[in-house]
């Protein structure tokens, strides 16, 4: 289901202009992170890379899937950069552990594939961002800093290819109500429904029943369906 024309999806020119605008920005406060990756020098190479602007501190490492989620809730990181591709318990699998004990989790998802249907698969089990191997420096920066601080992010050129494949689809989102929609994209960022009761001066009941009808007009089941939309049809910026 997609938008009605191609200018209602962002088009290439305001996509590249907003993604100059946001370059990496060191954040005010340390964002400690834990690095869940088989290979070690794959994980020295981010260390080096992570720590270098001075606001990232790599607070752990593990090099399988059991190991990360027990560094996890031993550590409490900002955030978890956990590889896909792991050996016995895979990243996913790892990934939905994690979100099940930890709804509120931010996990960045890393791999070495880019298809769709992988990339939409780590979305649904909760990871907030996702991140190919093959991404820039800068991006991995940017992903760090959108995640830790609870926004989601979808790698620009994953982005791209997700809007392409939905192109000749109708937008969902198009069934919500205005209101509706200004709660769906507040929702998307990781607002709770007391922060978006604050914001637009409703009561927690309003906003809870809008999140509802969300939900039903949508046919999400969970937050992470919630994002993984926004992601993929550019209704959130990055």
């Amino acid at each position: 289901m997609a938008f009605e024309n191609h200018k209602d999806v962002i088009s290439r020119n305001a996509f590249e202009k907003h993604t100059m605008k946001n370059a990496w920005r060191a954040p005010l406060t340390m964002i400690s992170v834990l690095l869940v990756d088989d290979h070690s020098m794959v994980r020295d190479g981010f260390r080096q890379l992570l720590e270098s602007g001075g606001a990232i501190d790599v607070c752990g490492e593990a090099d399988c899937g059991e190991t990360g989620f027990g560094e996890y809730f031993r550590l409490k990181p900002d955030l978890m950069i956990l590889d896909l591709n792991l050996p016995g318990e895979s990243g996913l699998a790892t990934l939905r552990r994690v979100i099940s004990r930890d709804p509120l989790a931010k996990v960045l998802a890393l791999s070495m594939y880019d298809e769709p249907s992988i990339v939409l698969r780590a979305l649904d089990c909760g990871a907030r961002g996702y991140l190919s191997k093959s991404a820039s420096h800068t991006e991995l920066l940017d992903a760090v800093s959108a995640v830790s601080q609870g926004r989601p992010y979808l790698e620009p050129r994953l982005q791209e290819m997700m809007m392409d494949r939905t192109m000749s689809e109708r937008n969902p989102v198009q069934a919500l109500t205005a209101r509706e929609f200004e709660v769906f994209t507040m929702l998307a960022v990781g607002k709770s429904v007391q922060d978006i009761s604050g914001l637009l001066h409703l009561s927690s009941k309003t906003v809870g029943a809008h999140h509802t009808s969300i939900m039903k007009k949508l046919e999400l089941k969970n937050s992470a369906q919630l994002a993984r939309l926004a992601l993929i049809w550019g209704l959130v910026r990055l």
